[in-house]
């Protein structure tokens, strides 16, 4: 279980260390919402919205353990991955929509016993090597967070969320390649990006002031709450896109090297990155719903509404939805099924809306995709989530035959053994039209 005990000793992740003391502590408060801090300005609005910061979540590290972490006058660096369009799709990974991202606001949790433990320094770097120092690495920027709550009195330990807007004038924000470099490169090249926190407060007075731990993945997986998430929901938290269990600890009084978690689940410190990145949230208009509206689902099982008829394994149906560039000269368009058994799923093109868009019955579904027909490719799902297209994968557009601007109808057919509905062995996810541009 999570106990503090279990939690006594920060131990060596890559390397023989002696433990070091403590410095794990339970959050025994709320952690409350500090609103967003305008860096420019140094203003603040005290509301939990992302006034002036980009539409786009690119990096979700925001799964709360009940933990933080005191600096003790140590600098603490951690990691990430913000994804390039080369990016696998994977349980653990998804594809990205650019080679580079403007980031133009952030967020961070702390903890903080001093009335002036909310300033810190936070510094970026494009490239970094998981668990290692930034020593001679160039930063892509350093924020500090001037302005930011601290403790009511000394000894009072207070918890705080904080939104920092880097957009502005002067501007603050800054960009950093996806991938590290733009592009991913499978391991042991790294893909990821680095980042540091310091405190500014003389280092006795830091026994008290650290970052909150985050990214507990029995809470959350690395994709929730970006905008890469399907379907989209900017609201989850996540643990953080190849966040690892260590971080290294350098320039102060604790031995420099890696450390772990205790061993426990939990993956990095808590951030979160905006950047307006990939445009609209989602590529597509979805019709056809297994919802009860338009053709009838075969046996009245009807699922939510904005997904396909129900299924034996998912009382919701299963819902297709898209994100990307629907652009036949620059395709970035990726199909994600969810909510469907882990079977095969085949993705499939369309050139009109079946039945004007009501669908006709067909198997435990309703076919929604018609006129002529592709096969764009077939997937296993796992997790219930299956991607078109994969890595080596021809793009949509591509395999689709798509060779001048128009429409095309897609939709996702899949494996449904069980007894269930008529005595067929598959249904359908909702319809979804595009409309593809040059």
């Amino acid at each position: 279980s999570l106990t503090l005990a279990g939690l006594v000793a920060l131990g060596a992740a890559a390397q023989a260390q002696q433990a070091i003391p403590s410095r794990i502590q339970p959050i025994t408060g709320t952690v409350r919402d500090a609103g967003v801090l305008h860096v420019a300005t140094g203003t603040w609005t005290r509301k939990a919205t992302q006034v002036n910061i980009g539409a786009d979540i690119i990096y979700n590290n925001t799964a709360p353990s009940g933990y933080y972490s005191p600096l003790s006058g140590d600098i603490f660096n951690d990691e990430g991955r913000i994804p390039s369009p080369s990016s696998p799709t994977t349980l653990s990974s998804r594809p990205g929509c650019n080679t580079s991202y403007t980031i133009d606001g952030l967020q961070i949790d702390y903890c903080t016993d001093e009335p002036l433990g909310g300033v810190f320094n936070l510094t970026f770097f494009e490239t970094y090597a998981a668990c290692t120092s930034i020593t001679g690495l160039i930063p892509s920027a350093v924020i500090n967070t001037a302005g930011a709550p601290g403790s009511p009195a000394v000894g009072t330990v207070a918890c705080w969320n904080v939104t920092l807007d880097l957009a502005g004038s002067p501007s603050t924000a800054f960009t950093m390649l996806a991938d590290g470099d733009g592009t991913y490169v499978a391991p042991p090249t790294s893909n990821l990006f680095g980042w540091s926190i310091a405190s500014t407060l003389p280092a006795a007075q830091q026994l008290g002031t650290g970052p909150t731990i985050s990214g507990d993945p029995s809470v959350a997986t690395q994709f929730d709450g970006t905008i890469w998430d399907f379907p989209v929901n900017l609201a989850e938290d996540g643990t953080g896109m190849s966040s690892t269990n260590n971080f290294y600890i350098e320039n102060g009084p604790t031995t420099p090297g890696c450390y772990f978690f205790g061993g426990l689940p939990l993956s990095s410190f808590h951030l979160e990155l905006y950047a307006t990145a990939c445009g609209s949230t989602s590529t597509g208009v979805p019709f056809c719903f297994g919802d009860g509206t338009g053709t009838a689902c075969p046996c009245a099982n009807n699922g939510l509404p904005g997904n396909g008829c129900a299924s034996s394994v998912s009382a919701a149906g299963a819902n297709l939805s898209a994100i990307g560039n629907a652009s036949i000269s620059n395709d970035s368009v990726v199909l994600t099924t969810v909510m469907t058994p882990n079977s095969s799923v085949l993705f499939f093109q369309g050139t009109i809306q079946q039945s004007g868009g009501a669908g006709v019955q067909f198997g435990d579904g309703k076919r929604c995709a018609g006129g002529t027909v592709v096969r764009l490719g077939t997937k296993n799902a796992a997790g219930g989530l299956a991607n078109y297209p994969a890595a080596g994968d021809p793009s949509v557009s591509v395999r689709g035959l798509v060779v001048a601007p128009g429409s095309r109808t897609y939709q996702g057919w899949y494996r449904n053994a069980a007894a269930f509905c008529t005595a067929s062995t598959f249904n359908l996810s909702n319809g979804l039209e595009i409309t593809w541009g040059a």
